[in-house]
């Protein structure tokens, strides 16, 4: 039979047990949890780099490609990679006004020059990002964005 000492020992040990199990369990849930928020950051900044090498791709495209005397079926192809590393393909098309969206077509809509559309795919590893656009070059030269496309 036991006494009382004996039982009192018993009883703390059980009392250490759970509390250690408590405190790994909420050890275990804090370092899934800060894991689970690195690889959201890591992924933004991944995205966020390749958004901002498609952009750039594609200004440098349409700064250095298109041209007053390009025909509208013409087709131009320009890559570029970055200083990390990052691969990006932009393609230019030109467009006739009746192959733009309805609302681009009407004769009244006060946009001049020529049209094109640029597609533009950045990719870094596994991961890739595409995004697509409308631009005029107008006959002083000036280009503009008409309509810019990226999915979320």
């Amino acid at each position: 039979m036991k006494t009382g000492a004996q039982n009192q020992n018993g009883f703390a040990l059980l009392m250490v047990i759970l509390l250690l199990a408590l405190l790994s369990g909420a050890v275990v849930q804090s370092l899934i949890s800060a894991r689970i928020t690195l690889r959201a950051g890591d992924e933004r900044q991944t995205r966020l780099a390749l958004r901002a090498a498609a952009l750039d791709s594609a200004w440098a495209a349409m700064r250095n490609g298109i041209k007053a005397g390009t025909a509208s079926s013409e087709c131009q192809v320009f890559e570029t990679q970055s200083p990390s590393g990052i691969l990006s393909k932009t393609t230019l098309q030109g467009l006739a006004r009746d192959a733009l969206p309805p609302p681009l077509q009407r004769q009244d809509v006060p946009v001049f020059g020529q049209f094109f559309s640029v597609t533009t795919r950045s990719s870094s590893g596994a991961k890739s990002f595409l995004s697509r656009g409308l631009a005029c070059r107008l006959p002083s030269g000036t280009i503009r964005i008409l309509a810019w496309v990226e999915p979320s």
